[in-house]
């Protein structure tokens, strides 16, 4: 394109040259004086020059508009180069503006995809957070719930264990108390017994026989006979009366002074036998 743009500074600039010859060659025309007629030859001389001239200005229009046609031509492809090249300009601009456009909606893209994953980390992990909170609660809340209960459990054992050392301690007293009773009871029925057996006769011959009588007796509480039952007969009739006679007698029988002991005292079963 610059050698295009040359060829045709190169026209013009002979183009003008010409043009400044023709415009001296005009001037010196004007400025010819006309020599004497007696000259003839002069005269064709210049006619030949005046016509070379003419042929020679004609010559230079017809290569100035073949220089103009040229230049014309080159211009409008210089033009039409130009408007291709500015087209081609503005369309690479536009797609340069279009590739910003794309490159800045990718990267607004990317950072609220950037935002989103750093918000869905972020709600992540306070959820693994709170998780792991709650799950701590929940463990203190097992620990503390399991020493309650342990403790519980040692309290409850150790009740457990005082109340049945407590009701081993009360049954072995009462055992004792029972047998310390029972001893106290035998004690006193040997006592009535032995009361008994001193006003007590023997019948004769009812040891051969192996004769018993049993009998209910009721007492006082100072000991009065109060009442005799006979409930098992010797089947002599003389032996029972014998130890319905020696009962009476007997009376008042010795019995304990304690309320609680006398209860077994009330009602005595006793057995006779003539042995």
């Amino acid at each position: 394109m610059q050698a295009r743009f040359k060829q045709s500074f190169g026209y013009s600039f002979f183009f003008h040259i010409v043009l400044a010859i023709i415009f001296f060659v005009s001037l010196s025309d004007s400025l010819i004086t006309i020599p004497p007629a007696s000259s003839a030859k002069e005269v064709q001389n210049n006619k030949e020059i005046v016509n070379a001239v003419a042929i020679s200005e004609d010559d230079l229009s017809k290569e100035i508009r073949t220089q103009q046609a040229a230049d014309n031509a080159v211009k409008a492809k210089a033009a039409n180069e130009a408007r291709q090249l500015a087209a081609a300009k503005a369309q690479a601009l536009a797609q340069i503006q279009q590739a910003k456009q794309e490159q800045a909606a990718i990267a607004v893209k990317q950072q609220a995809d950037a935002k989103k994953a750093a918000d869905q980390l972020a709600q992540l992990q306070a959820q693994q957070k709170q998780a792991a909170q709650q799950l701590a609660q929940t463990q203190a809340q097992t620990a503390a719930a399991k020493k309650t209960a342990d403790a519980a459990a040692a309290q409850k054992a150790a009740d457990a264990k005082r109340q049945a050392l407590q009701q081993a301690q009360k049954a072995s007293a009462t055992a004792n108390n029972n047998v310390q009773t029972q001893n106290e009871i035998n004690r006193y029925v040997g006592l009535i017994t032995q009361a008994i057996q001193a006003q007590w006769t023997q019948l004769p011959g009812a040891a051969q026989q192996k004769l018993a009588t049993t009998m209910i007796i009721r007492l006082a509480a100072d000991g009065t006979v109060l009442q005799v039952q006979n409930v098992g007969s010797s089947g002599n009739p003389a032996l029972d009366r014998l130890a319905l006679t020696a009962v009476y007698k007997a009376s008042p029988l010795p019995v304990p002074a304690d309320p609680s002991l006398f209860a077994s005292f009330r009602e005595l079963k006793v057995k006779f036998s003539d042995t």
